[in-house]
């Protein structure tokens, strides 16, 4: 068949999960989540959705919190070598990975 399944039940997680909304205006930036409750065990305020990525960019995630915390890492990382190599911020931009 040649179906990679990983990548199926990510996408799934996706459709399954809260919006993501970031809004841009002219004096700041706006980013919301939608967060779900799925388990009376689960510890509010612990199911983060928005990750700062440096003191001047940050970013959201839909999906698996697990998979999005490596993202945010590397994200962190690139920004850190980025300051390294040229001595300035890394410019952030706004995309959408989906």
């Amino acid at each position: 068949d040649g179906r990679v399944f990983q990548i199926e039940y990510a996408m799934k997680a996706v459709d399954n999960s809260g919006t993501c909304l970031g809004l841009v205006c002219k004096d700041g930036v706006l980013v919301a989540v939608e967060k779900f409750l799925l388990s009376k065990m689960l510890v509010e305020k612990t199911n983060k959705r928005i990750f700062p990525v440096s003191r001047h960019a940050g970013m959201a995630s839909a999906g698996l919190v697990t998979d999005a915390r490596q993202i945010v890492q590397r994200a962190r990382d690139e920004a850190r070598v980025h300051t390294e190599n040229f001595g300035e911020k890394i410019a952030p931009t706004c995309w959408r990975s989906a």
